[in-house]
């Protein structure tokens, strides 16, 4: 019996090693960690991705060149493996996979559009990986039982921008009629849920409409609005959608019959319309490049050293959806680093073990959501004319900033 005993454990111990049951421990032993980049390169996101793409890749190389992330008492480098999702959900889960599956990568950075980030949380809750969403992600992601528990969202949901842009606009402009034009996804529908609900709280009268994600010509949209008469017109568009809308509605003058607020400002955005069109326009943005002048200087020291980084690296100014993939990507790799490990609860549970992390919005810390409160949820921007600026990337002057948690989604409306 005792032999017998000794062959079976024998027989079962060489079974084990054979099959991978030591697994765990042998994929520990890494030489490098492979995190996955995937953004909007080409499709409508391509105004947002290719900028994302720089903040993430700056993020990587400013890890590997400080020696690396601490791991198992050594230093290893970070490899960035990079993807197009072509801003196409169904390519979106096909690239994942092969990062998955190809490529072996130990988590993942990405999406640009909405939809995107929510389809890639569904895989996640399916086979988990540790990921982080650099796009305003749909609402409903965030809900308890939908939001996988390896998923972290660094841009937070588009309610927010609704909520916050209305509650400016009422308080502050101390405007009562307001023209909402949506894109007709979760994108656009969820600012507008934001801004009914501070809208009701204010007392403002509000009127809505949507266009597909695909229109090119916003001409009927643009006349509707006019013969609207609105004291302002809140726009929700985005990719080359936003780019369009802005351009038309100068074309067509509707900055001469109402105050026009753009929802979500970017660089990209800003850019790529004459400086004609941006002047006079509201808008929040997520951060600004420029915060000289900005009453916390902790923060313009913050955001200037991060600007002379980035404009060192590739010579423009960041705009603020490169900052965010750069913060999301420092916010991975710390958690991998945390829990000295890249199994993917393990990694998501060393985040909210110490959920507090710096950033160019001031400090951030995660809630049970995986949505994080920043010292300054967004800065509030008036577009400036040509006669103002002084350079191709001095698009616009801060004129506030949104603080507090009050305009994210309540943690017991979403079933915490």
């Amino acid at each position: 019996m005792k032999k017998r005993t000794v062959f079976s454990i024998t027989f079962f111990i060489a079974i084990a090693l054979l099959f991978g049951v030591s697994g765990p421990a042998n994929a520990e032993s890494i030489d490098k960690i492979k995190i996955g980049l995937m953004f909007g390169l080409t499709g409508p996101a391509s105004p947002i991705g290719p900028v994302q793409m720089k903040g993430a890749k700056m993020a990587i190389k400013e890890i590997n060149d400080a020696g690396g992330v601490n791991f198992k008492g050594k230093k290893i480098p970070v490899v960035a493996i990079v993807k197009d999702d072509e801003t196409k959900g169904d390519v979106a889960v096909r690239r994942f996979k092969e990062l998955r599956d190809e490529d072996k990568v130990h988590a993942m950075v990405g999406s640009t559009f909405a939809g995107i980030s929510k389809a890639l949380n569904t895989q996640m809750r399916r086979l988990p990986m540790a990921y982080v969403s650099a796009c305003v992600a749909p609402m409903d992601m965030f809900e308890k039982g939908k939001l996988a528990p390896t998923t972290f969202g660094i841009h937070g949901t588009a309610y927010s921008i609704g909520y916050s842009g209305a509650a400016y606009i009422a308080t502050q402009l101390k405007l009562k009629k307001v023209f909402f034009l949506a894109p007709a996804y979760s994108f656009g529908r969820d600012q507008f849920k934001g801004a009914k609900d501070a809208f009701k709280k204010y007392g403002v009268e509000v009127q809505y409409d949507e266009a597909p994600v695909k229109t090119t010509d916003y001409t009927p949209y643009i006349q509707k609005i006019a013969e609207a008469k609105p004291d302002i017109c809140m726009m929700a568009q985005w990719g080359t959608g936003a780019i369009a809308v802005l351009k038309q509605s100068y074309e067509l003058g509707l900055n001469k019959k109402t105050k026009i607020w753009f929802n979500w400002m970017t660089n990209v955005f800003g850019s790529g319309v004459p400086a004609e069109a941006l002047e006079g326009v509201y808008s929040l943005m997520s951060w600004y490049w420029n915060l000289e002048g900005f009453a916390d200087p902790e923060v313009v020291k913050a955001g200037k050293e991060f600007v002379d980084k980035y404009e060192a690296a590739y010579g423009d100014p960041p705009d603020p959806y490169a900052g965010m993939a750069y913060v999301g990507t420092k916010e991975l790799i710390r958690g991998i680093e945390q829990a000295q490990s890249t199994d993917p609860k393990a990694i998501a549970k060393a985040i909210m073990a110490k959920p507090q992390f710096p950033s160019m919005k001031g400090p951030g810390t995660w809630r049970i959501d995986h949505q994080p409160v920043f010292k300054y949820g967004a800065f509030v921007v008036k577009g400036k004319g040509a006669a103002e600026r002084k350079s191709k990337w001095d698009l616009v002057e801060v004129i506030g900033a949104y603080t507090g948690d009050d305009y994210l989604p309540s943690l017991a409306s979403e079933g915490y």
